[in-house]
């Protein structure tokens, strides 16, 4: 037996060190910091009849083979800022933990909540979805400066003047246009409260859909009973909870996150074929993520809490809030039956109400019926990443437990999308089609954020379609 567990991980080990010195080939990149660069570059591709994927840099690329990446991260200035109006405009480049900090300086902020992936405006645009909102940045989002792909001259897009072709860039992966500024509109600063406490998994399945003034996170992994979870409500200033967490405590709470977040990553590439010592460290993890969030609790902070873009690894679902706790029931007697693929967390949070007059992504995965318009639940987890080579039927034997309660798996970098996929998960994919046909007839723009393909058009003779 201990032959057999030091060869599995002298076996891991190759494999690690093996991914790490064998870089796969680069593409041409292109790092713009001007629009003048950023046009030079789109006009060699449309002479060369190459194709063009736009990314913002803080998103997990999807690979690329024969095309050209432009990465706008450098591109990251404060192009204006109104305080009567209360709006900012940015450039792509900037990172939404960038611009928040602006904001606060001013005691505004953009609409969201909850835990976001720190994300460049781009990418943020292009993939939607962040926080607790269900229109993530879109309900800011008052216009754009864009570059259609058949043009150097920069148009202007809002959701008045041209509502069909905003539905189609947010949330649209990168394939409608280029986006060149952005305009949001910001709110009052207004700061929340976040009580966190262990509890058990059993009285979660019974109270979870009864608490809805605030908003909740879960971290849970499911060979233990034991649950962290968070509470996070407008902050009460008659209630005497207005101290903020002190500058020791921000550290120890980092720290703590750090170390779920090293402790995840060791457990995926090394342990996960040896299900003892990957759940030594899943337990590591938990209190790491525990210890992070006692050090948060009873202190007021920022609405939004900015975390690495790793957490857009694995898979993210949508789910009728009610319907969550016989998924967690089903999801617990799984993973009795297959323990190796669980070496994080599920990481649960809840999903506001979509309001009546909210901005609508043409592209972006909803859930059907009139359980789209009732308060609804998020789950992430990333239990099958490449990595960790899982068995396609095991991953397909854990999906069928989302389908069956109505769940909608959103984007992810590392999974296969098709047309096919898009029409079932996504209403308005039609409509998207026909606005990228009418700006983009040649194709010249790709997806960087996802393998597979989005559409597919015939293009001039002697071209590929896009894939």
């Amino acid at each position: 037996m201990k032959i057999h567990l030091w060869n599995s991980f002298l076996s891991s080990l190759r494999e690690m060190i093996d991914r790490i010195f064998r870089r796969p080939p680069k593409p041409e990149t292109h790092f713009p910091s001007c629009v003048e660069e950023l046009v030079s570059v789109l006009g060699q591709a449309r002479d060369n009849k190459t194709s063009v994927k736009v990314v913002g840099g803080s998103f997990p690329t999807a690979p690329v083979h024969g095309d050209i990446l432009v990465n706008l991260e450098h591109m990251d200035r404060l192009l204006g800022l109104d305080l009567q109006q209360k709006t900012v405009i940015t450039e792509p480049g900037m990172l939404l933990s960038t611009l928040s900090n602006m904001l606060a300086t001013v005691n505004l902020c953009l609409d969201l909540s909850g835990r976001v992936p720190d994300l460049t405006v781009i990418d943020a645009i292009s993939i939607g979805g962040l926080g607790s909102k269900p229109s993530g940045l879109t309900s800011s989002l008052l216009s754009v400066t864009v570059l259609t792909p058949g043009s150097d001259d920069p148009v202007t897009w809002s959701w008045d003047s041209s509502p069909r072709h905003m539905s189609a860039l947010v949330s649209g992966l990168g394939m409608v246009t280029v986006v060149l500024s952005a305009t949001f509109r910001c709110s009052q600063l207004n700061r929340v409260t976040e009580i966190s406490y262990l509890s058990s998994v059993r009285e979660v399945m019974d109270s979870w859909g009864l608490v809805r003034s605030s908003h909740q996170q879960l971290h849970w992994f499911p060979f233990t009973e034991l649950v962290v979870i968070s509470h996070t409500s407008p902050l009460d200033r008659l209630s005497g909870c207005t101290q903020e967490q002190p500058y020791h405590s921000k550290i120890l709470g980092n720290i703590s996150e750090w170390l779920a977040s090293f402790t995840r990553k060791v457990n995926i590439l090394l342990f996960t074929s040896l299900p003892l010592l990957s759940s030594m460290l899943a337990r590591v993890q938990f209190i790491s993520m525990w210890t992070a969030a006692r050090h948060r609790s009873d202190y007021s902070h920022h609405p939004v809490q900015f975390s690495d873009c790793s957490s857009l690894r694995g898979s993210t679902w949508l789910l009728p809030l009610s319907h969550l706790p016989p998924l967690l029931r089903q999801i617990s007697n799984w993973s009795s039956h297959n323990p190796r693929p669980v070496s994080s967390p599920l990481y649960i949070q809840t999903v506001e109400e979509r309001q009546q007059g909210d901005k609508q992504p043409f592209l972006a995965p909803q859930i059907s019926g009139d359980k789209s318009d009732g308060p609804m639940a998020a789950v992430w987890y990333d239990w099958f990443l490449p990595e960790t080579s899982p068995d396609p039927l095991l991953v397909s034997q854990f999906e069928s437990l989302f389908h069956t309660v109505g769940g909608v798996r959103c984007w992810s970098a590392e999974r296969l999308v098709s047309p096919l996929l898009l029409s079932n998960s996504c209403p308005g994919y039609r409509d998207w089609c026909k606005v990228k046909a009418e700006l983009d007839p040649s194709c010249l723009l790709g997806s960087g954020y996802v393998h597979g393909t989005l559409f597919s058009l015939a293009r001039r003779e002697g071209s590929q379609p896009i894939s």
